[in-house]
């Protein structure tokens, strides 16, 4: 592996020469010849920087490779014969035929052996052995010394060879029980495993991870040192920073910490933590005091006046969460009987951000505040508005679909229909009625192709309009009779008598069947809530009207225009809204949010001004600086100030999975030993990469580990490994993203995103870890 590199570009950058698969370049450039073998210098010492010891190391975990891979290209010359294989399944079925035919006394002792067969057949099809491969043969060496034997070199890798006579035992780091040692044990650590039925002790005399690409060995991670074989083919050390996650304990803000800040601020104390501010009571009914880091502008934003709606552009980490959380605390201060936490709402983007705040707001005294996401919320109100639509949600409705019915257009055509039938004396306004509009504005085609042609975009035109439809036209029927007073009048009038809502049989007498095309797509909830609106006022919680006096929304671009819209309309005039957003930040490409400018034009706010946020508290420059790199074309082109500087983003590179869990637990286990309070994410793109190394790091029996699979965050210390997805909002004191390879991230708008967001969590240092081709998106000055 090639050495890593800080975030600071520079005019010239050291090339690697390992081949595409080994190298921290992007697959885009043409991989470099393969280096020359390791000179040997006057002193004997494979590179002229090395101490005498590096050198020998390297001398010695050459030697070692040289003897496996000369032993590999000795097999692959032989002929190959398989192993005798026994046929379980003939034996199995004889011993069938025995039981139907054997006394009834032998039965039980024929069934005790089929059942061991059966286990025996099922272990050998799951222990496919898989060939070494010569060209990344292991990527872990041990030597060990157990009592009773001599001493022995073990090497980890993806699959298991083991030939004693050669000195070669290479064992899968998944399966073998010896791999324990390697995850568990550091250098000069005595162990004590049971392996099976047998109890072993021992030391571990050496443990190394090497990087082996091509059948080179580039790097050396030893309690020694880190070696690294720079261009020339020699090797040389390389600062321990690069492999050292340190000094972030306490960087990022947890929900405890702003807790404390209201404590002492109650004390007429002064102080903060990040951009958080604390509040006490003050006679001269303006804003109360406020925590010294926070800063003018953010000030400002949150003491404007209660109506109106602020709209918030920052980026991560520049206080948007903190402003709107505070300027609902303002409010409420300065606001009398009309800002009562009964009558202020918070729309969040994610269960995470929602315990987060839930946390965060009695610490300034706003216990009660209803804090939910838009869909359960928009769940929860459908279903008082249509209590009789017991509609199933589809899982699955494809992404064309998710964008026919969030799209601006759709808003527009909604509200267009809703205007010309507000003269119409024989329109249904009833829910009922509502269901019916609802379903005619999605299948209408002649107006619902004019609405998209109007709107003008280029990215979705006739062809895809027409495919959204046609799923539309196919499930919005068999919603609509799902309707029981519809379905009961259809019923009476085929039998000619009164209607039974009761009635479940047509008026043949046949019982109605349930259409499994009756679902509701999780979009329909905002359709049917804004088709409710236009057609009959105001959302209803029982016999009350739904109306809030504040309204906050947090991570607004990744609500749809008609989200916002039927938000909006809950609102009390004169209307106080807070929005906040980041466009740099969207995690749903087809959800109709295209750009704050564009949007609010869509909900007819054109006069309303977004307010910039440029400075970016929660993490260094240096990880901004990565951060925009990956989002490329899509980056604002006033770039974040950030006031501090940090340790450099490292970018490592392995061979396997394996590979780089050990080398996290090494790094990990001191990191916790010098900061117990420290926080730390493991975030991959896909649950499956997110097990890998959950299921790698508990094996290293590594301490507070947590797999956070549905937003359960626990906000207290410790190593979290999730999706990226799940984090948005979220922050920790380190970050490390996993798997950042070109089949995982590729270039495109989405994987831009989530690589951005992903970086943004981290508010002190930044680690990005590929395991195969490292991603496009990773810029070229990061190695």
């Amino acid at each position: 592996m090639t050495a890593n590199r800080s975030t600071s570009p520079t005019p010239t950058r050291e090339q690697s020469t390992a081949p595409s698969s080994a190298t921290l370049t992007t697959s885009a450039r043409p991989a470099p010849p393969a280096p020359p073998a390791s000179p040997t210098l006057a002193d004997g010492a494979p590179g002229a920087g090395l101490s005498e010891r590096g050198a020998a190391i390297v001398r010695e975990e050459e030697a070692l490779l040289a003897r496996v891979t000369a032993h590999l290209a000795a097999a692959a010359t032989k002929p190959s014969r398989p192993p005798p294989a026994e046929n379980y399944e003939e034996q199995l079925l004889s011993l069938r035929d025995q039981i139907a035919a054997a006394r009834l006394e032998d039965v039980p002792a024929l069934v005790q052996q089929m059942e061991r067969l059966q286990g025996i057949a099922a272990r050998r099809n799951e222990n496919v052995v898989e060939p070494v491969d010569p060209k990344s043969p292991y990527f872990g060496h041990l030597r060990l010394r157990e009592k009773g034997r001599p001493e022995r070199d073990v090497l980890i890798g993806r699959t298991t060879l083991v030939d004693a006579s050669a000195g070669v035992r290479i064992v899968d780091w998944r399966h073998a029980p010896v791999s324990q040692i390697y995850y568990r044990y550091e250098e000069g650590a005595e162990y004590e495993e049971t392996f099976g039925e047998r109890d072993v002790e021992g030391t571990v005399l050496v443990r190394r991870t090497v990087t082996i690409d091509d059948g080179e060995l580039y790097r050396i991670s030893a309690p020694q040192g880190t070696l690294v074989r720079g261009p020339s083919g020699a090797f040389r050390e390389i600062a321990t920073r690069a492999t050292e996650l340190s000094g972030g304990q306490g960087s990022a803000v947890r929900p405890e910490d702003m807790r404390d800040i209201a404590r002492a601020a109650a004390g007429g104390a002064r102080g903060g933590l990040g951009t958080g501010a604390a509040f006490h009571a003050r006679e001269d009914r303006h804003l109360p005091e406020i925590a010294a880091l926070l800063d003018p502008r953010q000030f400002e934003l949150i003491s404007k006046p209660d109506a109106g709606i602020v709209v918030i552009q920052g980026g991560a980490g520049s206080g948007k969460t903190t402003i709107g959380v505070h300027r609902l605390a303002f409010l409420s201060y300065n606001g009398g009987r009309r800002f009562t936490a009964d009558k202020m709402l918070v729309i969040v983007g994610s269960p995470a951000l929602r315990a987060y705040i839930s946390e965060a707001l009695p610490a300034l005294g706003l216990g009660g505040i209803a804090v939910e996401t838009f869909s359960e919320w928009a769940r929860a109100a459908r279903k008082r508005a249509f209590p009789w639509l017991e509609a199933p949600i589809e899982e699955n409705t494809p992404s064309v679909v998710t964008r026919y019915k969030t799209h601006p257009a759709m808003l527009h055509l909604l509200e267009q229909r809703a205007a010309e039938l507000k003269d119409d004396a024989r329109a249904r306004r009833d829910s009922r009625g509502t269901l019916a509009f609802w379903a005619d504005v999605l299948t209408d085609l002649d107006r619902v192709m004019a609405a998209f042609e109007a709107a003008g975009d280029p990215e979705f035109g006739p062809e895809q309009v027409k495919r959204a439809w046609r799923w539309c036209a196919d499930r919005c029927p068999a919603v609509l009779d799902l309707d029981p007073g519809d379905r009961a009048e259809r019923k009476a009038a085929m039998a000619d008598e009164p209607a039974d809502d009761d009635d479940d049989r047509g008026g043949d007498g046949r019982e109605v069947s349930s259409d499994d095309r009756a679902v509701l797509d999780p979009e329909d909830d905002a359709l049917l809530l804004r088709a409710y609106q236009l057609l009959r006022g105001e959302l209803r919680k029982g016999k009350n009207v739904l109306v809030y006096e504040h309204l906050f929304v947090d991570e607004a671009q990744d609500l749809a225009p008609i989200d916002l819209a039927v938000l909006l309309g809950v609102v009390a005039e004169p209307r106080s809204v807070t929005l906040a957003g980041d466009t740099a930040q969207r995690l749903f490409m087809d959800s109709g949010f295209r750009d704050w400018r564009a949007t609010l034009d869509d909900l007819g706010l054109s006069r309303v001004d977004v307010e910039p946020l440029r400075i970016a508290y929660r993490s260094t420059r240096e990880v901004l600086a990565f951060a925009r790199a990956v989002l490329g074309p899509l980056a604002d082109p006033t770039p974040p100030l950030a006031p501090r500087s940090g340790a450099p983003v490292e970018h490592h590179h392995f061979p396997s999975a394996g590979a780089a869990v050990a080398f996290l637990a090494d790094a990990i286990r001191p990191l916790f030993a010098r900061e117990p309070r420290a926080t730390l994410a493991i975030l991959a793109r896909h649950p499956e990469q997110a097990d890998v190394y959950y299921d790698a790091l508990r094996m290293a029996e590594i301490p507070n580990l947590r797999r956070v699979r549905a937003y359960e965050f626990a906000f207290r210390p410790g190593v979290e490994v999730t999706e990226v997805r799940q984090v948005k909002g979220l922050e920790y004191d380190y970050v490390v993203l996993v798997d950042v390879n070109a089949s995982t991230y590729p270039a495109d708008d989405e994987s831009r995103h989530l690589l951005h967001i992903g970086a943004t969590r981290a508010a002190h240092q930044l680690w990005v870890i590929s395991t195969a081709a490292p991603s496009p998106l990773v810029p070229d000055w990061l190695g």
